[in-house]
């Protein structure tokens, strides 16, 4: 049900057209300010007409619960701005430090719901709940639980750990909500400490999924490191290049949008410098070709290395030497003005990114 309904909010608003998440992220948090705005005039006016309090006093709660919904829009459209001299790879982590502070709020919230679930625990009170007033709240439970449901499956479609805060925010105001409700059953029957215990359980959860939210954010904005799927796809694609014998240290820095990705591929000791130079641009082009804006820079390293390392010792060298004892084309063409003796050039040529194969003129 709710991936349908999502879809269908999808389909209805298109936006998966442009710029995905930036039009997910400005869409749910719309759609959260009108709909608590709403909320909030529907609980006033009621409240002010049949003299509860109790709504007066949800309606202002509920009025407050716009700021996350703003801090949505504020986060996406930092995220969305475009690259700069200082930020060659976009402003996207923008939106997981927007997801902390919706987190930080969460827990609060969470923290202020357990007080006062151990307070109703301690000192239980009788509570009155009308017909109209039951209305009233049942009506904002349906339209959290909708934003609840929205604003999870298109986090969920984006890897959004802001619409994911955001989501659980509108719950734990519906939770609260049919708690108030439960409370005036659990007290018809003497039930008179069930809800404040209820209460405490779901303050727990409540706080639980704001420090999970929490962790997710800092995860990101820290640099964890990439899942093993990730890590096995990109190693698949660069040995699927004819000519590539091995795919290793493969590093990859996530900044949302964009993705930086390093990796080393091996080939035969004997590929001349214009065969290597094409399959590392085939490495790169079909990589990119499956990770969507992604810079990818490939080093290579011949099969067989000897004894031969940038520090003269034992070791891999991140590219290819040329032969030992053997004057290369680009020497007697340009002089050895140009180029230091075979010894002490041996000592250099760890610092070239490819290797120079000797072929007979």
């Amino acid at each position: 049900m709710r991936d349908w309904l999502t879809e269908k909010v999808v389909l209805l608003f298109n936006l998966d057209e442009g710029d995905r998440e930036k039009n997910y992220g400005y869409f749910e948090g719309s759609l959260s300010i009108g709909l608590n705005l709403f909320l909030f005039l529907v609980k006033y006016i009621f409240g002010r007409v049949i003299g509860s309090i109790a709504l007066i006093t949800d309606a202002f709660h509920t009025v407050s619960d716009v700021l996350t919904s703003v801090l949505v829009v504020i986060g996406f459209a930092v995220s969305a701005k475009p690259v700069d001299d200082k930020h060659p790879y976009g402003h996207s982590r923008a939106e997981s430090v927007f997801a902390l502070f919706i987190a930080l709020i969460l827990i609060g919230v969470g923290i202020g719901f357990f007080i006062a679930s151990l307070r109703r625990f301690l000192s239980p009170a009788p509570i009155s709940v009308n017909l109209k007033v039951s209305i009233v709240l049942i009506l904002s439970i349906l339209i959290k639980e909708f934003l609840f449901a929205c604003s999870e499956k298109l986090g969920e479609k984006i890897n959004s750990s802001a619409l994911k805060a955001d989501a659980w925010h509108h719950r734990s105001d519906s939770l609260a909500t049919a708690l108030l409700l439960l409370g005036f059953i659990f007290y018809k029957f003497k039930f008179f400490r069930l809800d404040g215990i209820l209460g405490m359980g779901i303050a727990g959860l409540i706080v639980y999924t704001g420090i999970k939210i929490m962790k997710e954010a800092g995860d990101f904005l820290i640099g964890m490191a990439p899942s093993d799927s990730l890590l096995r796809e990109i190693e698949l694609v660069a040995q699927k290049v004819e000519g590539v014998r091995d795919v290793h240290n493969i590093q990859v820095h996530d900044y949302g949008k964009r993705k930086a990705i390093t990796l080393h591929i091996l080939l035969k000791n004997d590929t001349n410098l214009d065969d290597a130079h094409k399959k590392a641009d085939e490495v790169e082009r079909r990589i990119k070709e499956v990770i969507a804006d992604s810079d990818v820079t490939v080093h290579l390293e011949p099969e067989d290395e000897g004894d031969f390392s940038p520090t003269g010792g034992q070791g891999k060298k991140h590219g290819f030497r040329p032969a030992r004892g053997v004057e290369t084309p680009i020497e007697r063409g340009l002089g050895k003005k140009f180029f230091p003796q075979r010894g002490d050039r041996e000592k250099t040529t760890g610092f070239f990114p490819a290797r120079v194969v000797e072929t007979p003129i």
